[in-house]
């Protein structure tokens, strides 16, 4: 049985994956980090918060960014605008968002073998074999939504940062569905969010989660990797579906 949610709620849980989806699939740049650092961007979020994971993610992530206003100095009473400005020409700031990127390519991207692979493949494929039966399967459930990787054939479509983005689209055709009182519509695009996260990001959601809280030395990532497991796992309620401590893995309530 699968939890209807409302128009507000599924555009709330639209931007969060999409926010989610961003912070692991782009790498940090001055002006992005800049702009959530003066914001206080991960103060809250409109979905999620119910997780305790998420809502540990968040305190990293706005620690961090509470840290990196205080080094770079930024004028109390700043506008967002203006302390955006301000980090964009500090050296200390320019260092923060640098030890940002380092990490960003160790964990996730590696000059050999990343410390916390985003890819499907890396954990489920015999001898992680990239762009396998998982990453064809991927591509085709995009293909039936219109998408397409920027980078078909030389990049793996099975990166939880894209998969993350997709889910984000899922979500916004239901809303937009259940906004046009398209019922049935809106409700088989649940579904399919519903098989898409079990077939493709639960089995190995976990240890992805624990290979990012060993090997990040950043709060900044500390907190992407709780907030992103957070999120799925409290999006994947409404389908049933929580994280089994003990036996870390999801299982369905029967």
């Amino acid at each position: 049985m699968i939890a209807p949610l409302s128009s507000d709620t599924l555009a709330a849980a639209e931007v969060c994956f999409a926010v989610a989806s961003w912070l692991l699939y782009v790498e940090p740049d001055i002006s992005s980090v800049a702009e959530q650092v003066a914001s206080r961007q991960f103060a809250s979020a409109p979905f999620g918060e119910e997780s305790d994971d998420a809502r540990q993610g968040l305190r990293f992530l706005d620690g961090w960014c509470a840290a990196a206003l205080r080094a770079s100095e930024v004028p109390e009473g700043a506008s967002t605008d203006s302390a955006a400005a301000f980090l964009g020409e500090s050296p200390a700031f320019a260092e923060a968002v640098a030890e940002l990127r380092r990490e960003w390519l160790r964990l996730f991207v590696g000059l050999g073998t990343p410390e916390a692979s985003c890819l499907e493949s890396y954990y489920v494929e015999p001898n992680r074999h990239v762009f396998g039966k998982n990453v064809i399967a991927v591509r085709e459930v995009y293909r039936r939504h219109g998408l397409e990787v920027e980078r078909l054939h030389r990049e793996p479509d099975d990166h939880l940062g894209l998969m993350l983005g997709f889910l984000s689209r899922l979500i916004a055709e239901e809303r937009e569905a259940l906004d046009a009182g398209e019922g049935q519509r809106a409700a088989a695009l649940a579904g399919e969010g519903d098989a898409f996260l079990t077939e493709h990001v639960l089995p190995w959601l976990a240890p992805w989660r624990y290979a990012v809280e060993r090997h990040a030395r950043t709060g900044y990532y500390r907190g992407v990797g709780a907030f992103v497991f957070g999120l799925i796992a409290c999006y994947a309620e409404r389908f049933g579906i929580c994280f089994d401590g003990e036996a870390r893995a999801f299982r369905r309530r029967k």
